[in-house]
């Protein structure tokens, strides 16, 4: 069975909607203004405005504050009437002080304008001899330290030499030969004077009759000369044929060999020796200290051949 529609011109719907749609905007809008007049804050600036509460509220709290302040007020009171204010003691020290350095500069200064004698201050100047004083201290004891330090040297320096010289004497007494010598003969010949130092050979004249080169001469008084042997500069018994020239040209000239030998030299003289007997020639010899420096002179004497 279909179902009857009703016609658009008899349903009020619509008209209901308008309304109720136009009053319940009207209601809704009525009820905000309401709402939002009512919540509008008071102004702060204006005390009418404030509400009961608030009012008592900051009533009560002014009354605190007050109350508080005056009990600070007469707490701070309380401690300047019985003297416990530290800042006011400490102000008024500071003052104390600033008053009693002003007094010390005006009476320095006082004494300065009085006088010369009047600017020393005592206290200084026992200051500053106290400090020189002081410093005389420390200059003597630095003086004793180096004092005893010397002293200290001077034993180990002193132990250093007899150690040495013992050493040199242990030298000397293994270097030192006991023999007998030959009986000397008379000299009819003519001395040619060698010197034997270094463990070398060196004599006055070479074998062309000139002046040794090695040999530094002093110029003495009457024709004398101090001969000083220079090391490296001598004959060594290595070099045969120079050694064998020497001794040929001594015997050419008819003279025979006058040797002075040092300590450090023995060994060469033993060796010398056998070449001075090959060469056929006789030969005399002295042994002179270590440090010993031969004059030669026209008037001396020479070892007398063996």
């Amino acid at each position: 069975m279909r179902k009857l529609r009703p016609s658009s011109s008899e349903s009020l719907d619509l008209l209901l909607d308008t309304l109720c749609n136009m009053f319940g905007g009207i209601i809704l809008i009525s009820c905000l203004l309401a709402l939002l007049t009512h919540n509008t804050p008071p102004n702060p600036g204006d005390p009418t405005e404030t509400t009961g509460t608030q009012g008592r509220l900051l009533a009560e709290r002014l009354d605190a504050a007050n109350r508080e302040l005056a009990g600070i007020k007469l707490l701070s009171q309380k401690m300047k009437d019985t003297g416990q204010d530290k800042l006011q003691a400490l102000l008024q020290e500071r003052d104390e002080l600033r008053a009693t350095q002003e007094r010390l500069r005006q009476s320095q200064a006082s004494q300065m304008n009085s006088n010369d004698e009047s600017t020393k201050d005592p206290v200084g100047e026992i200051t500053e001899l106290r400090a020189e004083v002081k410093a005389l201290d420390m200059r003597s004891a630095d003086a004793k330290a180096r004092k005893e330090a010397a002293k200290e040297k001077g034993r180990d320096l002193a132990a250093k030499i007899q150690s040495i010289r013992s050493k040199i004497t242990d030298n000397n007494a293994k270097q030192t030969e006991h023999v007998r010598f030959p009986k000397e003969r008379e000299i009819t010949k003519t001395p040619i004077n060698v010197l034997l130092k270094y463990g070398a050979i060196y004599p006055l004249v070479d074998a062309s009759g000139e002046k040794f080169s090695g040999i530094t001469r002093v110029e003495k008084a009457d024709e004398a000369f101090e001969a000083i042997p220079q090391k490296n500069e001598g004959i060594s018994l290595t070099d045969t044929a120079t050694v064998k020239r020497l001794l040929a040209s001594f015997q050419r000239w008819g003279g025979y060999v006058s040797l002075n030998v040092y300590p450090d030299s023995y060994d060469t003289f033993r060796s010398l020796k056998e070449l001075i007997l090959e060469a056929g020639l006789d030969y005399g010899f002295e042994v002179v200290p270590e440090h010993y420096i031969i004059t030669f002179s026209p008037k001396g004497t020479s070892p007398k051949p063996l």
